[in-house]
């Protein structure tokens, strides 16, 4: 992920899709050298009108209904040990009054649906209260892939994020874990899809309301230019092939059912349309909302 803070977003947009209100809450947007995101692509990214700097932000979808409150990733987190990385060690960021400030109650959370557990996916699923991490949403069911908890849960690497920010959740028995490969419907709003590549049980998730649909792909993309170019990996996509043709999918099923893209990363808006390209026979276009 980026290397270094840049700025903090403002939150302005909200999309409606049926009878959800979506809308994001940012932590933070960091500035991150675009030949280190795409290594395999830098004699191509002036061709591409990519800059030296790209913008990557890290954020939370909300989701609202009339009788529902839900979070999509829960970003990076406060007070986090995280090796001195320079984005994620440590923050102390206003992402929780960010929250307050949209109108989300914490304790009116029904459900978080995350799509991998990377640590800027999961970090606020916790805050720390006196030196122990409590759940941040503890009415809410937390949703996540079986497969990648299993992985966390035997790779030492893994550990201070399992122990920061999702030991806590099986503790309180607020954890619901799935295979999402099954494509089942959660519940009448939203199904997990298999998309692996970035992480091996990566998940994206379909929100689909009175015959209108959102896609909230997590890190199927990093920026942009990728749905020009689906065949870019950035060099935090741990199967590239498999990378690759998730990213296909992700847009031919976004095409095909005229969905809103919700982005993990993107900036700007971070939500946008995509439409099949004239000018780019092999991929798409892009359009922020």
């Amino acid at each position: 992920m980026p290397s270094s803070p840049l700025h903090q977003a403002t939150e302005a947009d909200h999309y409606r899709v049926g009878e959800a209100d979506i809308f994001r809450v940012t932590e933070q947007v960091a500035e991150f050298p675009s030949a280190k995101l795409f290594p395999e692509h830098r004699s191509e990214l002036n061709a591409a009108d990519i800059p030296d700097m790209v913008a990557i932000s890290i954020h939370s979808w909300v989701v609202r209904t009339p009788t529902r409150l839900i979070i999509i990733d829960t970003a990076t987190g406060n007070h986090r040990d995280r090796g001195g990385h320079p984005l994620f060690h440590n923050l102390q960021t206003p992402y929780a009054e960010r929250l307050t400030e949209a109108g989300v109650d914490r304790h009116a959370v029904d459900t978080v649906l995350l799509t991998h557990l990377h640590t800027d996916h999961v970090g606020w699923n916790t805050y720390q209260d006196n030196g122990h991490w409590r759940p941040m949403f503890p009415n809410a069911r937390h949703v996540f892939s079986a497969a990648e908890l299993d992985r966390w849960q035997r790779d030492p690497a893994h550990a201070t994020i399992l122990k920061d920010s999702i030991q806590p959740l099986l503790d309180a028995g607020l954890a619901d874990t799935i295979d999402p490969a099954a494509g089942e419907a959660l519940d009448e709003l939203f199904i997990y899809h298999s998309s692996p590549g970035h992480s091996p049980d990566h998940a994206s998730i379909v929100l689909q309301s009175q015959g209108e649909y959102a896609l909230f792909a997590g890190d199927v993309m990093h920026h942009p230019i990728q749905t020009r170019y689906p065949h870019w990996n950035s060099t935090f996509c741990e199967n590239k092939p498999y990378a690759v043709a998730s990213r296909q999918w992700a847009l031919d099923w976004c095409v095909q059912h005229d969905a809103l893209y919700c982005s993990s990363h993107f900036a700007e808006s971070s939500a946008g349309r995509i439409t099949r390209s004239n000018a780019h026979p092999a991929g798409y276009d892009w359009r922020f909302a």
